[in-house]
Protein backbone atom coordinates (compact mmCIF):
# COMPACT_ATOMS: atom_id res chain seq x y z
CA UNK A 1 0.00 0.00 0.00
CA UNK A 2 2.83 2.35 0.92
CA UNK A 3 4.43 1.66 -2.49
CA UNK A 4 1.18 2.49 -4.28
CA UNK A 5 0.94 5.83 -2.49
CA UNK A 6 4.58 6.54 -3.31
CA UNK A 7 3.96 5.78 -6.99
CA UNK A 8 0.84 7.94 -7.01
CA UNK A 9 2.87 10.85 -5.65
CA UNK A 10 5.50 10.32 -8.33
CA UNK A 11 2.77 10.13 -10.97
CA UNK A 12 1.26 13.38 -9.71
CA UNK A 13 4.64 15.09 -9.88
CA UNK A 14 5.19 13.75 -13.39
CA UNK A 15 1.82 15.05 -14.59
CA UNK A 16 2.48 18.47 -13.09
CA UNK A 17 5.90 18.67 -14.74
CA UNK A 18 4.55 17.60 -18.15
CA UNK A 19 1.66 20.09 -18.00
CA UNK A 20 4.09 22.88 -17.07
CA UNK A 21 6.41 22.19 -20.03
CA UNK A 22 6.21 24.83 -22.76
CA UNK A 23 7.42 22.87 -25.80
CA UNK A 24 7.87 19.27 -27.04
CA UNK A 25 11.47 19.12 -25.81
CA UNK A 26 10.38 20.14 -22.31
CA UNK A 27 7.55 17.60 -22.39
CA UNK A 28 9.96 14.82 -23.31
CA UNK A 29 12.52 15.85 -20.68
CA UNK A 30 9.89 16.11 -17.96
CA UNK A 31 8.50 12.68 -18.83
CA UNK A 32 11.94 11.08 -18.96
CA UNK A 33 12.81 12.46 -15.52
CA UNK A 34 10.00 10.63 -13.71
CA UNK A 35 9.52 7.44 -15.73
CA UNK A 36 12.49 5.48 -14.23
CA UNK A 37 10.90 5.86 -10.79
CA UNK A 38 7.66 4.27 -12.01
CA UNK A 39 8.67 1.67 -14.60
CA UNK A 40 11.49 -0.70 -15.44
CA UNK A 41 12.35 -0.30 -19.13
CA UNK A 42 15.22 -0.18 -21.60
CA UNK A 43 13.78 2.42 -23.92
CA UNK A 44 11.23 5.22 -23.72
CA UNK A 45 10.04 6.97 -26.87
CA UNK A 46 7.69 9.63 -28.20
CA UNK A 47 6.61 9.97 -31.80
CA UNK A 48 5.13 13.40 -32.60
CA UNK A 49 3.36 13.56 -35.96
CA UNK A 50 3.39 17.35 -36.33
CA UNK A 51 7.16 17.53 -35.96
CA UNK A 52 7.84 14.24 -37.80
CA UNK A 53 9.97 13.44 -34.76
CA UNK A 54 10.84 10.26 -32.92
CA UNK A 55 12.62 11.01 -29.65
CA UNK A 56 14.04 7.95 -27.88
CA UNK A 57 15.68 7.78 -24.46
CA UNK A 58 17.50 4.46 -24.23
CA UNK A 59 20.02 2.58 -22.16
CA UNK A 60 23.51 2.58 -23.62
CA UNK A 61 23.29 -1.17 -24.14
CA UNK A 62 20.39 -0.88 -26.63
CA UNK A 63 21.68 -2.06 -30.00
CA UNK A 64 20.88 -0.36 -33.35
CA UNK A 65 18.63 -3.31 -34.23
CA UNK A 66 16.70 -2.82 -30.96
CA UNK A 67 16.31 0.89 -31.72
CA UNK A 68 15.03 0.18 -35.24
CA UNK A 69 12.55 -2.38 -33.91
CA UNK A 70 11.25 0.18 -31.40
CA UNK A 71 10.83 2.80 -34.12
CA UNK A 72 9.13 0.37 -36.49
CA UNK A 73 6.75 -0.67 -33.74
CA UNK A 74 5.83 2.95 -32.91
CA UNK A 75 4.97 3.66 -36.55
CA UNK A 76 3.05 0.39 -36.85
CA UNK A 77 0.84 1.30 -33.88
CA UNK A 78 0.41 4.85 -35.18
CA UNK A 79 -0.68 3.56 -38.59
CA UNK A 80 -3.47 1.65 -36.83
CA UNK A 81 -4.72 4.33 -34.45
CA UNK A 82 -3.74 7.37 -36.50
CA UNK A 83 -5.23 5.87 -39.65
CA UNK A 84 -2.22 6.91 -41.76
CA UNK A 85 1.23 5.61 -42.60
CA UNK A 86 4.44 7.56 -41.99
CA UNK A 87 7.55 6.95 -44.07
CA UNK A 88 10.39 6.32 -41.62
CA UNK A 89 12.89 8.00 -43.97
CA UNK A 90 11.07 11.33 -43.48
CA UNK A 91 11.46 11.32 -39.71
CA UNK A 92 13.87 13.24 -37.54
CA UNK A 93 15.48 10.93 -34.98
CA UNK A 94 16.80 12.01 -31.60
CA UNK A 95 18.31 9.16 -29.58
CA UNK A 96 19.58 9.91 -26.08
CA UNK A 97 21.60 7.33 -24.18
CA UNK A 98 21.22 6.84 -20.45
CA UNK A 99 22.98 4.62 -17.94
CA UNK A 100 21.41 1.32 -16.99
CA UNK A 101 19.08 1.22 -14.01
CA UNK A 102 20.45 -0.68 -10.99
CA UNK A 103 17.84 -3.41 -11.34
CA UNK A 104 18.48 -3.96 -15.06
CA UNK A 105 20.42 -7.01 -16.14
CA UNK A 106 23.69 -6.38 -17.95
CA UNK A 107 24.11 -7.35 -21.56
CA UNK A 108 23.22 -5.87 -24.91
CA UNK A 109 19.55 -5.28 -25.68
CA UNK A 110 19.19 -6.77 -29.14
CA UNK A 111 15.54 -7.76 -29.38
CA UNK A 112 12.29 -6.10 -28.37
CA UNK A 113 10.40 -8.62 -26.22
CA UNK A 114 7.67 -6.49 -24.63
CA UNK A 115 6.31 -3.00 -24.97
CA UNK A 116 3.59 -0.57 -23.99
CA UNK A 117 2.80 1.56 -27.03
CA UNK A 118 -0.14 3.93 -26.74
CA UNK A 119 -1.61 6.51 -29.12
CA UNK A 120 -1.35 10.13 -28.03
CA UNK A 121 -4.99 11.01 -28.59
CA UNK A 122 -6.86 14.15 -27.55
CA UNK A 123 -9.94 15.95 -28.88
CA UNK A 124 -10.47 13.21 -31.45
CA UNK A 125 -7.00 13.61 -32.96
CA UNK A 126 -4.09 11.15 -32.75
CA UNK A 127 -0.97 13.30 -32.38
CA UNK A 128 1.50 10.42 -32.25
CA UNK A 129 2.50 7.57 -29.95
CA UNK A 130 4.34 7.04 -26.71
CA UNK A 131 6.07 3.80 -25.73
CA UNK A 132 7.95 1.88 -23.08
CA UNK A 133 10.09 -1.00 -24.35
CA UNK A 134 12.03 -3.86 -22.82
CA UNK A 135 14.21 -6.76 -23.90
CA UNK A 136 12.54 -8.81 -21.14
CA UNK A 137 9.32 -10.76 -21.87
CA UNK A 138 6.21 -9.76 -19.90
CA UNK A 139 7.98 -6.68 -18.52
CA UNK A 140 4.81 -4.64 -17.93
CA UNK A 141 1.67 -5.36 -15.93
CA UNK A 142 -1.83 -3.91 -15.61
CA UNK A 143 -0.77 -1.20 -13.17
CA UNK A 144 1.97 -0.11 -15.59
CA UNK A 145 -0.64 0.18 -18.32
CA UNK A 146 -2.92 2.26 -16.08
CA UNK A 147 -0.17 4.63 -14.98
CA UNK A 148 1.32 4.95 -18.46
CA UNK A 149 -2.11 5.65 -19.97
CA UNK A 150 -2.55 8.60 -17.59
CA UNK A 151 0.92 9.91 -18.48
CA UNK A 152 0.20 9.43 -22.18
CA UNK A 153 -2.99 11.46 -21.98
CA UNK A 154 -1.17 14.32 -20.23
CA UNK A 155 1.56 14.26 -22.90
CA UNK A 156 -1.11 14.42 -25.62
CA UNK A 157 -2.92 17.29 -23.89
CA UNK A 158 0.33 19.24 -23.49
CA UNK A 159 1.33 18.69 -27.13
CA UNK A 160 -2.13 19.83 -28.24
CA UNK A 161 -1.84 22.98 -26.15
CA UNK A 162 1.59 23.66 -27.66
CA UNK A 163 0.11 23.27 -31.15
CA UNK A 164 -2.68 25.74 -30.39
CA UNK A 165 -0.26 28.34 -29.02
CA UNK A 166 2.09 27.85 -31.98
CA UNK A 167 -0.82 28.27 -34.39
CA UNK A 168 -1.82 31.55 -32.76
CA UNK A 169 1.78 32.79 -32.93
CA UNK A 170 2.06 31.76 -36.59
CA UNK A 171 -1.12 33.65 -37.44
CA UNK A 172 0.41 36.76 -35.86
CA UNK A 173 3.66 36.68 -37.86
CA UNK A 174 2.82 34.87 -41.14
CA UNK A 175 0.89 36.04 -44.18
CA UNK A 176 -2.01 33.64 -44.58
CA UNK A 177 -2.02 33.62 -48.39
CA UNK A 178 1.68 33.25 -49.16
CA UNK A 179 2.91 31.50 -45.98
CA UNK A 180 5.89 33.86 -45.68
CA UNK A 181 6.30 36.39 -42.88
CA UNK A 182 3.98 39.36 -42.76
CA UNK A 183 4.62 43.10 -42.55
CA UNK A 184 4.32 43.15 -38.76
CA UNK A 185 7.05 40.55 -38.39
CA UNK A 186 9.27 42.31 -40.93
CA UNK A 187 9.01 45.67 -39.15
CA UNK A 188 10.34 44.07 -35.95
CA UNK A 189 12.88 41.92 -37.76
CA UNK A 190 14.53 44.77 -39.64
CA UNK A 191 14.95 46.77 -36.42
CA UNK A 192 16.65 43.86 -34.71
CA UNK A 193 18.86 42.94 -37.65
CA UNK A 194 19.94 46.55 -38.16
CA UNK A 195 20.98 46.91 -34.53
CA UNK A 196 22.79 43.57 -34.71
CA UNK A 197 24.63 44.72 -37.84
CA UNK A 198 25.72 47.95 -36.16
CA UNK A 199 26.91 46.26 -32.98
CA UNK A 200 28.71 43.34 -34.66
CA UNK A 201 30.02 45.33 -37.65
CA UNK A 202 28.64 42.73 -40.05
CA UNK A 203 26.93 43.38 -43.40
CA UNK A 204 23.17 43.45 -43.82
CA UNK A 205 21.32 43.61 -47.12
CA UNK A 206 17.71 44.42 -47.87
CA UNK A 207 15.99 43.61 -51.17
CA UNK A 208 12.61 45.05 -52.11
CA UNK A 209 10.73 42.97 -54.69
CA UNK A 210 7.77 44.13 -56.78
CA UNK A 211 5.80 42.06 -59.30
CA UNK A 212 5.70 43.85 -62.65
CA UNK A 213 2.24 44.68 -64.04
CA UNK A 214 0.52 42.59 -61.38
CA UNK A 215 -2.72 44.55 -61.73
CA UNK A 216 -2.94 43.29 -65.32
CA UNK A 217 -2.93 39.69 -64.03
CA UNK A 218 -5.83 40.43 -61.68
CA UNK A 219 -7.76 42.35 -64.33
CA UNK A 220 -7.25 39.69 -67.01
CA UNK A 221 -7.55 36.45 -65.07
CA UNK A 222 -9.22 37.42 -61.81
CA UNK A 223 -8.05 37.71 -58.21
CA UNK A 224 -7.90 33.95 -57.73
CA UNK A 225 -5.21 33.79 -60.42
CA UNK A 226 -3.46 36.74 -58.79
CA UNK A 227 -3.41 34.93 -55.46
CA UNK A 228 -1.90 31.89 -57.17
CA UNK A 229 0.88 34.04 -58.66
CA UNK A 230 1.61 35.63 -55.27
CA UNK A 231 1.84 32.24 -53.59
CA UNK A 232 4.15 30.80 -56.21
CA UNK A 233 6.47 33.80 -56.21
CA UNK A 234 6.63 33.68 -52.41
CA UNK A 235 7.63 30.02 -52.62
CA UNK A 236 10.30 30.73 -55.25
CA UNK A 237 11.73 33.54 -53.13
CA UNK A 238 11.79 31.39 -50.00
CA UNK A 239 13.57 28.56 -51.80
CA UNK A 240 16.15 30.96 -53.25
CA UNK A 241 17.60 32.25 -49.99
CA UNK A 242 19.28 30.75 -46.96
CA UNK A 243 17.49 29.30 -43.96
CA UNK A 244 18.47 32.25 -41.74
CA UNK A 245 17.32 34.85 -44.28
CA UNK A 246 13.84 36.36 -44.03
CA UNK A 247 11.21 36.55 -46.75
CA UNK A 248 8.18 38.71 -45.97
CA UNK A 249 5.19 40.04 -47.82
CA UNK A 250 5.56 43.80 -47.53
CA UNK A 251 2.12 44.57 -48.90
CA UNK A 252 0.01 43.90 -51.99
CA UNK A 253 2.37 42.57 -54.66
CA UNK A 254 5.58 43.59 -52.85
CA UNK A 255 7.93 41.30 -50.98
CA UNK A 256 11.10 42.00 -49.02
CA UNK A 257 14.22 39.92 -48.39
CA UNK A 258 16.40 40.44 -45.32
CA UNK A 259 19.86 38.94 -45.80
CA UNK A 260 22.05 39.12 -42.64
CA UNK A 261 25.78 38.89 -43.31
CA UNK A 262 25.39 39.38 -47.07
CA UNK A 263 27.74 41.85 -48.74
CA UNK A 264 26.40 44.10 -51.49
CA UNK A 265 28.15 42.20 -54.29
CA UNK A 266 26.78 38.86 -53.11
CA UNK A 267 23.29 40.32 -52.69
CA UNK A 268 23.32 41.65 -56.26
CA UNK A 269 24.22 38.19 -57.56
CA UNK A 270 21.44 36.57 -55.50
CA UNK A 271 18.90 39.15 -56.66
CA UNK A 272 19.82 38.73 -60.32
CA UNK A 273 19.58 34.96 -59.99
CA UNK A 274 16.10 35.30 -58.50
CA UNK A 275 15.05 37.76 -61.21
CA UNK A 276 16.06 35.30 -63.94
CA UNK A 277 14.35 32.44 -62.12
CA UNK A 278 11.04 34.29 -61.98
CA UNK A 279 11.36 35.41 -65.60
CA UNK A 280 11.89 31.88 -66.88
CA UNK A 281 9.34 30.12 -64.67
CA UNK A 282 5.97 29.44 -66.33
CA UNK A 283 2.90 30.25 -64.22
CA UNK A 284 -0.12 28.03 -64.81
CA UNK A 285 -3.27 30.14 -65.06
CA UNK A 286 -6.42 28.21 -65.90
CA UNK A 287 -5.51 26.29 -69.09
CA UNK A 288 -2.68 28.56 -70.20
CA UNK A 289 0.80 29.61 -69.14
CA UNK A 290 1.92 33.15 -68.50
CA UNK A 291 5.29 34.65 -67.67
CA UNK A 292 5.89 37.05 -64.80
CA UNK A 293 8.77 39.43 -64.19
CA UNK A 294 9.88 41.28 -61.07
CA UNK A 295 11.78 44.47 -60.29
CA UNK A 296 14.15 44.63 -57.33
CA UNK A 297 15.87 47.33 -55.27
CA UNK A 298 18.84 46.76 -52.96
CA UNK A 299 20.25 48.64 -49.98
CA UNK A 300 23.12 47.54 -47.77
CA UNK A 301 25.03 48.11 -44.57
CA UNK A 302 27.84 49.26 -44.58
CA UNK A 303 27.80 50.36 -48.25
CA UNK A 304 25.10 52.97 -47.67
CA UNK A 305 24.85 55.65 -45.00
CA UNK A 306 22.24 53.91 -42.89
CA UNK A 307 21.27 55.06 -39.40
CA UNK A 308 18.20 52.84 -38.85
CA UNK A 309 16.11 50.06 -40.30
CA UNK A 310 13.79 52.70 -41.73
CA UNK A 311 16.70 54.19 -43.69
CA UNK A 312 17.51 50.77 -45.12
CA UNK A 313 13.89 50.31 -46.24
CA UNK A 314 13.67 53.79 -47.80
CA UNK A 315 16.88 53.27 -49.76
CA UNK A 316 15.81 49.87 -51.08
CA UNK A 317 12.42 51.33 -51.99
CA UNK A 318 14.08 54.17 -53.93
CA UNK A 319 16.23 51.65 -55.79
CA UNK A 320 13.09 49.65 -56.60
CA UNK A 321 11.37 52.80 -57.90
CA UNK A 322 14.34 53.36 -60.19
CA UNK A 323 14.12 49.78 -61.49
CA UNK A 324 10.45 50.29 -62.32
CA UNK A 325 11.08 53.61 -64.06
CA UNK A 326 13.92 52.20 -66.16
CA UNK A 327 11.66 49.57 -67.71
CA UNK A 328 11.03 46.92 -65.04
CA UNK A 329 12.42 43.35 -64.92
CA UNK A 330 15.74 44.49 -63.50
CA UNK A 331 17.78 44.87 -60.33
CA UNK A 332 18.89 48.30 -59.13
CA UNK A 333 21.20 49.22 -56.25
CA UNK A 334 20.55 52.37 -54.24
CA UNK A 335 22.79 55.25 -55.28
CA UNK A 336 23.70 57.95 -52.75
Amino acid sequence: MRLIFKNLNILRSALNAISAASDPKGIIESTGTYLPSLFSFASFGIFWKAGLLIHLCQEESCSPSFTKEVADNILKVFSIFGDESIDITRLNFIVEKKGASPDQKLGAKTALKSHLTLPLAVEGEVLGCVCLDSEQPNAFDVQDLQFFSVIGYQIAASLKQFQKISSIKDQAIYDKLTNVHNRRYFDEKIKGETQKSFSSLTPLSLVMVDIDLFKKVNDTYGHHAGDSVLSKIASLLKNSVRKDDTVARYGGDEFVLVLPGAKLEVTAIIAERIRRLIETTPFEIESSQIHITISMGISNIPTHQVKSGEDLVKMADQALYKAKNEGRNRVCIFME
